[in-house]
């Protein structure tokens, strides 16, 4: 059994309606991990746990031994300041405010997790590089580069990436020629040297993947959902790229 931590992929939504003299506020929540989890649902070698992007302060693991438990840790819309930031920078100030998460998710790479990013507004640099994953140690452990700035790339015609690589375990034995989904927006990456481009799209890196220390890393420079995801998500195949995804980064 493979375990997974997946982080990201939801929000609260918060609406205000001004009708004249009155004003109606609505609010709800979007889950946008679905779409991966119900992927995963049916694949018995894959065990997800799910932690949204307001509930890392109390789930994400505490110790090198606790996330050790997980084979694959993913981040996808999840910025960094929700990763590094704890309850205590506000009254009561307590110190230190926690464990350090992220110096976390790199040594567990470092010594033979893996790890995937997959793109989106939180992903990266994101929507005005408040994503903000440049210059810190999940950027060091990527197979690509992070711009310094809105890396966000929108598609509105809709697009399809190329497959470079056809025979990688990742993406093999995948009628990719014959599939017909569209996607919309993805996060314009810059590959490492020694890295290895798995997939394209007009020369940006799409699926990129390498060995990092004992681990394995990869990205996905699209997203999991809708919008940027189009109809990916309804590909027959979808599930099935992502559980090879998955073991490739478990090296399975």
């Amino acid at each position: 059994m493979i375990r997974v931590l997946y982080v990201g992929d939801s929000e609260v939504v918060l609406i205000r309606y001004l009708v004249g003299a009155d004003v109606i506020e609505q609010s709800y929540f979007n889950d946008n991990g679905r779409w991966f989890r119900e992927a995963m649902a049916n694949e018995p070698s894959i065990e997800v746990r799910h932690i949204t992007p307001h509930g890392v302060a109390a789930e994400f693991p505490t110790t090198p031994a606790e996330l050790g438990q997980y084979d694959v840790v993913i981040f996808s819309d999840v910025g960094f300041n929700s990763m590094i930031f704890y309850p205590g920078l506000t009254p009561p100030y307590t110190y230190p405010l926690g464990p350090d998460r992220i110096g976390m998710v790199r040594d567990f790479v470092e010594q033979g997790g893996g790890f995937l990013m997959v793109g989106g507004y939180l992903s990266f640099a994101g929507l005005n590089g408040i994503a903000r994953w440049y210059d810190t140690p999940i950027e060091t452990l990527l197979p690509v580069n992070i711009a310094r700035h809105d890396d966000r790339v929108e598609v509105v015609q809709g697009f399809r990436f190329q497959i470079d690589l056809p025979d990688h375990p990742i993406v093999q034995n995948l009628a990719w020629d014959e599939a017909a989904w569209t996607l919309c927006g993805y996060n314009r990456l810059t590959l490492k040297d020694g890295a290895t481009q798995v997939a394209s799209y007009q020369g940006d890196p799409f699926i990129a993947c390498w060995d990092y220390q004992k681990g394995r890393t990869a990205i996905f420079a699209s997203d999991f959902a809708p919008h940027w995801a189009g109809d990916f998500v309804h590909w027959p195949h979808y599930s099935t790229f992502w559980r090879q995804m998955i073991h490739w980064l478990a090296g399975r």
